[in-house]
């Protein structure tokens, strides 16, 4: 174990200071900064001279704001990140170096799969500030929306919770793929061509919810039906890809 604490360790001091650290709090910023202009400019319809229910606003918003993120922003930052941990070692052929120590292969590839982990449950998490920010601001100049009040922390942590689980999956295939291929290139071709099929498949009721980068928005999706199901899928199937890709990292050769 203390061979996993120090490789973790280490890919913790390399990340200071970085493009990867700094997109967690860039990424989701740029999401809820895009919904607040986009409420901010668009005319509200006729109904909304009426008095909303906050509590109902609150929500439209907070589900409004995820969709965005999950649906379109989360898998692209979840590639550029995967494709910039594993650039660190890749751009300077630093593999044979790191493998050459007495650490197990493993614990390597441990390090990099939790830092990619955690860099995307930072980017979750900014959303607790980012979201009740977002809506503050549409009380002072958009009253007519609706916001009033307390946000539903309740709502908005369930739901931050239950699309990061559904996201394993879609984070551990990067993760791979941007280890098994040197090539900065490979790694966020593949990431972005998978995005740009989930937004056809995405929209599916028959495969949507079967394919890993619109598992996340499905939790958001209709009824919720497909929410336990993406949630243990993501996770599930997350750890068979991690252990999949670590077996495949210990047999490799690099250059």
């Amino acid at each position: 174990m203390n061979a996993y604490a120090r490789a973790l360790s280490a890919e913790t001091l390399k990340l200071k200071g970085t493009l990867a650290l700094w997109m967690c709090l860039i990424a989701p910023a740029v999401v809820a900064l895009l919904y607040v202009l986009q409420i901010t400019a668009s005319r509200l319809p006729p109904h909304a001279h009426s008095t909303p229910d906050p509590v109902q606003a609150w929500q439209v918003y907070t589900q409004s704001v995820l969709a965005l993120w999950a649906f379109l922003m989360l898998p692209l930052f979840v590639t550029l990140e995967a494709a910039l941990l594993a650039g660190l070692e890749h751009g300077e052929r630093q593999w044979k170096h790191l493998l050459a120590l007495p650490l197990p292969r493993s614990a390597h590839y441990f390090a990099k799969f939790a830092a990619l982990a955690t860099l995307v449950a930072l980017a979750f998490l900014a959303f607790l500030v980012l979201v009740p920010l977002g809506g503050l601001a549409l009380m002072l100049v958009r009253p007519g929306f609706g916001i009033a009040g307390m946000p539903p922390w309740a709502f908005l942590f369930e739901g931050l919770a239950a699309c990061y689980a559904a996201s394993l999956l879609m984070l551990a295939i990067q993760c791979w793929v941007a280890l098994r291929w040197s090539s900065f290139t490979v790694a966020v071709s593949v990431g972005m061509s998978a995005t740009v099929m989930g937004f056809l498949i995405g929209q599916s009721e028959r495969f949507g919810h079967w394919y890993p980068w619109s598992m996340p928005v499905q939790v958001l999706a209709g009824k919720g039906q497909w929410l336990e199901f993406v949630v243990v899928a993501g996770i599930a199937g997350g750890l068979v890809v991690a252990l999949l890709g670590l077996l495949d990292f210990r047999r490799r050769e690099f250059a």
